[in-house]
């Protein structure tokens, strides 16, 4: 009984062995065709716009800052931050997709409206 036990965990460890290379090439492959075509600005402005967002919630205090964990009113950060996030907006409008402009004209008018309550 025991030496089917130990059969069948060398069998199993065997076929484990064996998948590995087969998902270490698939993982390659999968990264070799992610780098075929570079990152387009649209999107790392578009990222950036996010980021910005995060921090204007954060300086209207309705999210603790990821970066000390505590929460911090600064109107004047959030403001900036909004600024900043609509001047990117429209720097870049005509490059986003359409779900894109969506997107950031809700996030936008979302931390308007709060910020105004403020």
């Amino acid at each position: 009984m025991a030496e089917e036990n130990k059969q069948k965990e060398t069998k199993s460890t065997e076929k484990k062995e064996q998948q590995k290379p087969q998902e270490a090439d698939k993982s390659t492959e999968e990264k070799a065709q992610l780098l075929n075509e570079p990152i387009k600005v649209r999107d790392y402005v578009y990222f950036t716009i996010l980021s910005l967002e995060g921090k204007a919630w954060a300086f209207m205090d309705f999210i603790v800052h990821p970066e000390t964990q505590k929460h911090e009113k600064d109107l004047t950060q959030a403001k900036l931050a909004i600024d900043a996030m609509d001047a990117l907006f429209k720097l870049a409008e005509n490059e986003l997709t359409s779900e894109q402009k969506k997107d950031v004209q809700n996030r936008m008018t979302n931390l308007r409206l709060n910020f105004a309550k403020g």
